[in-house]
């Protein structure tokens, strides 16, 4: 049981990572979102007030409205031009809360990320091609990072090196029940295009290649806010999903919001020293 409940920890902590925007996985519950979006809406109606309908970046630019059909390709293309970013996401479940925060960069190999978390599940966590080094006082493994290999689709990690990759979490908004703009904010000082998206649980479980038994587990649209400035790059997201409690008990409430920031900047991402890694992961 503890090498079990470890794993869905980890897995939780590591698809927090969403630095595809939503960084960023998608799975929130629109029906939960109105008390988190009461003040963001309240501060769009003050912009739109002051008749701020297009605003103006940092560096000058006008925050053009994207379209459904042009999100996706969009912001991927501003992303992957950008090269690199830092991210922070801070998540909220059962009562416990954990923050993490790292760096990463588009390599032809996909995605690579170096992240720490502090909180209810402290770790540290580098993804590199098919391989993730994990490391947390809770996995048994002392000072070792534990490799672990992504490439069985069909695993749980499996599942988070695709949960982890912001290109495919994106394909996921590819083609929305419904995109809208919401209004114009500032996100650490930077003007903003503030976008709920709206879709069928099942199109993100094809687009993650999730299996499709956990639609169950899925409110029956998912929603996901995003702000996106005036290079099309994703400044900010928040999510909200009610998660259900195994057994048939009352359902628990995880909210997740994250930043992006420094986009283009230099990163250091690398594997551990070979001395420092094992892979005997404990009962796994």
């Amino acid at each position: 049981m503890r090498v079990t409940s470890l794993a869905r920890r980890l897995g939780a902590a590591a698809l927090v990572l969403t630095v595809g925007a939503g960084l960023t996985s998608c799975s929130d519950d629109s029906s939960s979102t109105d008390s988190s979006s009461t003040a963001t809406d309240e501060g769009t109606d003050a912009a739109t007030d002051e008749g701020t309908d297009e605003s103006t970046n940092e560096a000058g630019t006008d925050v053009a409205e994207l379209s459904a059909d042009d999100f996706y390709p969009t912001v991927m293309a501003a992303m992957r031009e950008a090269g690199t970013f830092n991210f922070e996401t801070v998540s909220d479940s059962a009562g416990q809360s954990q923050t993490m925060s790292g760096q990463a960069r588009f390599s032809g190999a996909g995605v690579e990320m170096k992240a720490s978390s502090t909180g209810a599940q402290p770790m540290e966590l580098i993804l590199l091609g098919e391989a993730m080094y994990l490391k947390s006082p809770d996995m048994g493994t002392g000072d070792k990072w534990v490799k672990i290999d992504l490439s069985d689709p069909n695993s749980l990690f499996g599942m988070i090196g695709k949960a982890t990759d912001p290109e495919v979490m994106f394909k996921a908004m590819e083609s929305p029940e419904k995109l809208e703009l919401i209004g114009t904010e500032d996100v650490d000082g930077v003007s903003t295009n503030h976008y709920r998206i709206t879709m069928d649980p099942t199109q993100y479980l094809k687009a993650m290649e999730f299996p499709a038994a956990m639609a169950d587990m899925l409110p029956k649209e998912l929603t996901t806010e995003m702000w996106v400035d005036g290079d099309n790059l994703p400044r900010k997201f928040a999510q909200t999903l009610d998660v259900p409690s195994v057994g048939g008990g009352a359902a628990s409430t995880s909210t997740t919001e994250g930043t992006y920031s420094d986009f283009g900047t230099d990163v250091e991402i690398e594997a551990p020293p070979a001395d420092e890694v094992t892979e005997n992961f404990p009962g796994a």
